[in-house]
């Protein structure tokens, strides 16, 4: 993703209507900031020579990114991810950026949809709605949307994987600071855009092909359309208060932290339309209502008791299925004999309480995971030798790059690689006279496949 394509993209997003389809942005801004704190984000930096870490501010000078600079300028900076006139923020900023635009059309919003039992993402929904239906369409409204796991490595993504890796690696093989900067900037924009995505995920209907709830209306314009889920949450907890991520989930693949949080979701919550269907219970007989209540389920998880509270939920405010944690996962009622579910504010919110935690756990191992490569630099007699890190390799191109007092660095050799273990030394070379820090990129897969892009860096003994 070079960065012209990176501009254009984000210029066109910013200017575009947004859609109310995903999480609000305030949400997803402070999911991803949770994310970052968590994650190994600050040391990863600080090893790459930004020694500011998560605050070390970076420029993306605005001949190089004009749109992207007027398009961000005009939100307020009270945001955390709006640079200056230079083009200058801290490096969290520039990740939050990316999970601001990540949705910001309604062609890119369609793509964070991925329903595990079927494999397919946005559907769309039906709309009877005559006057809704033709300004939908004035609007260009998505009808069907890529699953969510494909649109984060799909060329029509501005701010998919390949992107981050390609900036990733000239943020380490750039030559100057400058450079080395504007392109971990962008780095971080597109790993933020693909937390979003993920985040996702971690809401109901995205995961159970529920897409009637991403057109109720969660405000007062007939057009202000979305998930009241999703408003709730926004209005709940803004942005300062989403809760921190209480561990870091370490998965192998990046297709399986998708898979992974949209089939947790789909097993343990409903959405509201995939809640079981109504039972006439008024004349049935006991052993009669546990198939009754299995057969109305719209899928087989979440699982609903073989007995409920019939007593309690024929009382005006009925009763409450709650999961092993206590947390609602639906109201019930029976109103003349019949038995019926629905999901209100306070159980959504139960639901938004224990969900955001685990979305924040998923993202940061997500981001753990893109820049999970390492290479160890040693020094022998035959000059730096780079070995493989904490994660195995598999083929790719291996350059060894010298920096000089200045922080230009240069390119000394660079060979085609197989891979190995840990501990596996990937390559040997001198350095030239005057080199102050040893620098190892290898681009190319892991031992499970997977795309990756591994740095380390050592400061050689002074002769």
């Amino acid at each position: 993703m070079n960065r012209r394509v990176l501009a254009a993209a984000v210029c066109a997003a910013l200017l575009a209507p947004a859609p109310a389809g995903a999480w609000e942005t305030t949400t997803h801004i402070g999911l991803t900031e949770q994310a970052a704190l968590t994650a190994r984000l600050d040391a990863r930096l600080r090893a790459l020579g930004f020694s500011g870490g998560l605050f070390e501010p970076l420029t993306v000078p605005k001949a190089d990114a004009p749109e992207l600079l007027a398009s961000l300028a005009q939100h307020s900076p009270i945001n955390g991810y709006t640079p200056d006139a230079r083009g200058r923020q801290h490096a969290l900023g520039w990740l939050l950026a990316g999970s601001a635009l990540a949705d910001a059309t309604p062609a890119w919003a369609a793509n964070h949809f991925f329903d595990p039992a079927t494999g397919k993402g946005w559907q769309g929904s039906t709309v009877v709605d005559e006057k809704l239906l033709s300004r939908l369409r004035a609007q260009n409204a998505p009808t069907h949307g890529v699953p969510a796991p494909d649109w984060v490595v799909s060329r029509d993504n501005p701010l998919q994987l390949t992107g981050f890796l390609d900036q990733y690696e000239k943020a380490v093989r750039a030559a100057t600071p400058g450079e080395r900067g504007r392109h971990m900037a962008g780095a971080l924009v597109a790993a933020g855009a693909i937390l979003h995505v993920l985040g996702d995920l971690a809401v109901p209907s995205r995961v159970r092909g529920d897409g009637a709830a991403h057109r109720e209306q969660v405000g007062n314009d007939e057009l202000d359309r979305g998930s009241r889920f999703e408003r709730l949450a926004a209005l709940a907890w803004g942005r300062l208060g989403v809760p921190a991520a209480p561990q870091v989930v370490k998965l192998s693949t990046m297709r399986e932290y998708f898979t992974s949080l949209a089939q947790a979701t789909a097993d343990h919550w409903f959405s509201p339309g995939t809640l079981p269907r109504g039972v006439d219970v008024g004349v049935m007989k006991r052993e009669a209502l546990g198939p009754a209540l299995a057969a109305s389920l719209t899928r087989p998880l979440p699982a609903v008791p073989r007995r409920l509270n019939l007593m309690a939920a024929s009382q005006k405010r009925g009763a409450t299925l709650r999961d092993a944690d206590g947390v609602c996962q639906a109201r019930y009622r029976v109103e003349r004999g019949r038995l019926s579910w629905w999901l209100d504010d306070d159980c959504l919110l139960e639901q938004a309480t224990a969900i955001l935690p685990m979305a924040a756990s998923y993202e940061a191992g997500l981001l753990d995971f893109l820049m999970r490569g390492e290479l160890t630099l040693s020094v022998d007699d035959r000059g730096v030798a780079v070995a493989v890190g904490g994660t195995a390799l598999g083929a790719g191109t291996l350059t060894i790059l010298a920096e000089d007092a200045r922080g230009v660095r240069t390119a000394v050799t660079s060979a085609q690689v197989a891979g190995g273990a840990t501990g596996k030394v990937l390559g040997t070379t001198a350095m030239p006279a005057g080199t102050r820090r040893a620098i190892g990129l290898f681009r190319g897969a892991d031992a499970a496949g997977e795309a990756v892009v591994a740095v380390g860096a050592l400061i050689p003994p002074a002769p």
